[in-house]
């Protein structure tokens, strides 16, 4: 067995030796222009600070009030799944979400951080979204695109994009989304 064992370890490091390491070539990047997910002026952002055990409460019970049915909807399903004609932020300030008071600098780093990327995303979340942060997009005050974030499990709704948005979600993406929304927040 000892043998087997031996000549196992043998050829694995004779293969690691002989391996050939990949040639790094100096080649420049070029940076490509990055295209916003929203032709949009304005970036509102809604935030609910609600706490776990107040969102069980209201899933435990037998009977939901249609406000509280519209609410679930809102907070963990795909609601809405189209731009809607109606006022939707009055269903969020309905259901006690708080408008942030963003500034230029902060609607533009939004916006690069909503914006066509190379990369892919390649790890998606087992967790149920809680949307807690909803983004806006306008242009010319009427609404052109919603983006519900849940930083919690990195899940994540677009709405209203003609662009591909698949390669969205990235950790360092929400982190960065985070730190522009809440910089006084410890990570």
């Amino acid at each position: 067995m000892k043998k087997y064992i031996f000549i196992i370890t043998a050829i694995i490091i004779s293969s690691c030796n002989n391996s050939k390491k990949a040639e790094v070539v100096d080649t420049k990047v070029v940076k490509k222009e990055l295209k916003p997910f929203f032709d949009s002026d304005k970036i509102d952002h809604y935030y609910l600070n609600f706490s776990d055990d107040d969102f069980m409460k209201i899933i435990r019970k037998d009977k939901n009030t249609d406000k509280e049915v519209e609410f679930i909807t809102l907070f963990v399903h795909s609601f809405p799944d189209t731009i809607p004609q109606e006022n939707f932020e009055k269903i969020l300030l309905n259901h006690k979400y708080k408008k942030s008071n963003l500034s230029l600098k902060q609607q533009k780093e939004i916006e690069n951080v909503f914006s066509e990327k190379d990369s892919l995303q390649d790890t998606f979340a087992a967790c149920a979204a809680e949307y807690r942060d909803i983004f806006i997009f306008k242009k010319k005050e009427k609404t052109v695109g919603i983006a519900k974030i849940c930083f919690k499990c990195g899940r994540f709704q677009i709405t209203g994009s003609k662009l591909d948005t698949n390669g969205f979600g990235l950790w360092s993406e929400l982190d960065k989304l985070k730190s522009i929304i809440r910089p006084n927040e410890k990570p």
